[in-house]
């Protein structure tokens, strides 16, 4: 980690990209802009916290810097509450400084008076500390969790830092079709469909770094996740009269037990994007999912296959894991614009 040369002002320098999806046309994740001041306010919000720093620069100048964060949910994912920094504390900063000139950062690192580090993204890494804000266990919420906890229906949840956990789509795919390459080729990540709080469409929102939990619905299965409060059903004793003419982005979802193994098979998808970075799908995408839980019961193996001739030029496989942490509980997302 390159050593900070100024305290108190302004500081920029190449660094490795850190990009976030949602904010990529208005910050550059090739440049870190770091910054010390004192906050004035704080917004604890999805899809992303919101801070005002007081930032007294070299000349003297007092400046206000507009600093966004990773979101509300993220946060509690790493075990923060809100109000683990307060108006009126003086903070470090770092993140991806603005690509317009302006005195504003998308932030991944946050050094607080007490000498703890918060990360503040999915992607960050300590910076300037090897002392990390960090959770406090609920001991009493895992042990309850613990004595009602039943199989595959529990809440499941994403391991930051882990590239096996998360992300999941890291752009090894097969060639694109025609048609796909010339979508891909209009893309324009300032009228992203990602931005804000639009919900996402499946297999999208399955690469979601927040908890997900399996419930039981009558003799059907609903998965909730936490990002944008989706909810999918897997009807498990469907048939084909059930079958909808119509197209949404989650699909119609179909659910069977191979043993221990959950395969779900979902068809009439209708989403225009499958990745953040603009590569399209069609509505003949078919996805076949396996989630297997191991003999310990803590931990969840997620294997998707995705199939869609009009967009890839074969099948292709995804894979990621999640944990039960007996704690964690899903929050309302519950999205401000």
């Amino acid at each position: 980690m390159r050593a900070v040369t100024c305290l108190g002002a302004t500081c920029m320098l190449a660094a490795p990209a850190l990009a976030h999806h949602s904010v990529v046309g208005l910050y550059d994740s090739n440049r870190v802009a770091e910054i010390e001041g004192v906050i004035r306010s704080v917004a604890w919000t999805n899809p992303h916290t919101h801070y005002i720093v007081e930032v007294v620069e070299a000349t003297g100048e007092t400046v206000e810097w507009t600093v966004e964060g990773g979101s509300l949910s993220l946060l509690r994912t790493r075990g923060f509450e809100p109000g683990f920094v307060q108006p009126g504390e003086r903070v470090r900063l770092a993140g991806d400084a603005s690509r317009r000139g302006l005195p504003e950062m998308f932030a991944h690192n946050m050094l607080l008076e007490n000498g703890l580090e918060a990360l503040l993204t999915v992607r960050a890494q300590p910076r300037w500390s090897t002392a990390l804000l960090q959770p406090e266990y609920d001991a009493a919420a895992a042990e309850q969790a613990g004595r009602t906890a039943d199989g595959i229906f529990r809440v499941w949840s994403t391991v930051l830092g882990d590239p096996a956990s998360f992300p999941m789509f890291k752009g090894e795919y097969p060639a694109l079709t025609e048609r796909a390459r010339a979508i891909h080729a209009q893309w324009a990540p300032r009228a992203s469909p990602f931005l804000g709080c639009a919900p996402k469409g499946i297999p999208n929102i399955m690469d979601t770094p927040l908890p997900i939990e399996f419930a039981r619905l009558g003799d059907d299965i609903v998965l909730r996740l936490e990002e944008h409060d989706t909810q999918r059903r897997i009807h498990m004793t469907a048939n084909e009269a059930q079958t909808p003419a119509s197209y949404s982005p989650l699909g119609y979802s179909t659910g069977r037990w191979e043993g221990r193994e959950l395969v779900v098979e979902t068809t009439h998808i209708d989403t225009p994007y499958m990745t953040i970075d603009g590569i399209p799908q069609s509505t003949a995408i078919r996805l076949t999912e396996r989630f297997v839980m191991n003999a310990s019961a803590d931990r969840l193996d997620y294997t998707i296959t995705i199939t869609d001739p009009e967009t890839f030029t074969e099948p292709f496989q995804l894979q990621r894991y999640m944990l039960w942490k007996p704690e964690m509980r899903l929050g309302a997302f519950a999205c401000e614009q």
